[in-house]
């Protein structure tokens, strides 16, 4: 019998390690916009009174949710071998062909540095409903209080970029504190449910996106979202109900006795900051020497945000790519061929360390073929 061992090298082989979608359940409505249903809140599970509204993608990340179940949020390879194959690789997960092939897989630095944890985390958001106002703890809250966080590594630094979908019926965003508002004042506004009095708003405009960094209190708006952030689920609500729904403090507050303990997460200096909107907005950024290599790329996610990157590709007949290390890419519109497999609108999938510092040609069929490479940090950070 094959061993899984030998079907995971035949893949690495194509340079190309493609993922099945992995869909996750969350408190909030979905927006209908993932294919799952027909309608927004379609995805709804009675038993759990949770609802599907997230896609994750590249994942080594464990979903923190009521009633959880094993592996939730974890990517699991795509098989393409012969039948004897797949019973012999199913259910393998991403971190498990880490675990295996992790050197093979992300070069040597990030295999030492991060071991079986991939370090991003790339999502697909789809909101019904706006997502209720919360902050997400820093790498120095998990490791400091390494016992609230049980299960996770890493703080959660996110940004966003929004797609061109219908933006829902909330098309904006709350981020951050008004200058002024201390501690005190958001507990007693949270008590009283009204913290988002204390929040300013940007509008998610398509082809725009936002950088959340952990501390900074928001609550996501409606429009259909490519979210990357590192990869931890970590969250504190800021909200004592969502919607017409209450909220528990475990689901408020999860690892922390009270509200007031769970606020210290908050980076009130950079949450005040009255030029927080414009300082962390972002807008594409075209890179120019790409277009001699047939295609164009721009920095949606810039380097300079440090824990993560990505770019946007349109390729319009045949692109030259070539990058310093392994990356996710997610095919957005179009179709067309990469490292000898075909690419079609939603496949997800990791373009190994050696295939992405060598010229791999991105080729599309008839209209223009329009992708997302998105990155871990561009230098392994270790702890």
């Amino acid at each position: 019998m094959t061993r899984p061992e030998d079907l995971l090298d035949r893949m690495l082989e194509t340079g190309l390690l493609v993922f099945e979608p992995t869909y996750v359940r969350r408190l909030y409505r979905d927006g209908g916009r993932l294919g799952l249903s027909d309608r927004p809140g379609g995805t709804y599970l009675p038993r759990s009174g949770l609802w599907r509204p997230e896609r994750w993608i590249a994942s080594t990340v464990a979903a923190t949710n009521p009633f959880p179940r094993p592996d939730e949020g974890h990517s699991r390879l795509a098989i393409s071998t012969p039948r004897s194959g797949r019973r012999a690789l199913r259910g393998m997960t991403f971190r498990r062909a880490l675990e295996l092939r992790g050197t093979q897989i992300l070069g040597p630095a990030y295999a030492g540095t991060y071991g079986a944890d991939f370090p991003v985390l790339v999502k697909i958001l789809d909101p019904g409903e706006a997502i209720v106002f919360h902050v997400h703890a820093r790498d120095a809250d998990v490791l400091r209080h390494a016992h609230r966080f049980p299960g996770q590594r890493w703080g959660k630094d996110e940004a966003y970029y929004f797609l061109p979908a219908p933006p829902g019926a909330v098309p904006y965003t709350h981020a951050g504190l008004y200058p002024g508002v201390t501690p005190r004042m958001l507990s007693e506004a949270i008590r009283r449910g009204t913290a988002l009095d204390l929040s300013p708003v940007f509008h998610q405009r398509s082809g725009e996106g936002f950088h959340v960094p952990a501390g900074i209190p928001h609550r996501p708006g409606t429009a259909l979202t490519l979210e990357i952030q590192q990869p931890s689920d970590v969250y504190t609500l800021l909200e004592r109900r969502w919607g017409d729904r209450p909220l528990t403090s475990a689901q408020m507050h999860p690892g922390f006795p009270g509200l007031d303990d769970a606020l210290a997460l908050l980076d009130y200096d950079a949450a005040t900051d009255p030029n927080l909107l414009e300082r962390h907005r972002l807008l594409p950024e075209p890179i120019a020497e790409t277009r001699s290599r047939g295609g164009e790329e721009a920095w949606i996610f810039p380097p300079r945000l440090r824990r993560f990157s990505g770019k946007r590709l349109v390729v319009r007949r045949r692109y030259e790519s070539l990058e310093s290390g392994p990356y996710v890419l997610f095919v957005w519109h179009g179709r067309g061929r990469l490292l000898g497999r075909h690419l079609r609108p939603g496949l997800e999938a990791l373009v190994t360390a050696a295939a992405a510092t060598r010229p791999h040609l991105y080729e599309a069929d008839g209209e223009p073929l329009e992708a997302f490479k998105l990155f871990p940090p561009a230098t392994p950070e270790g702890r």
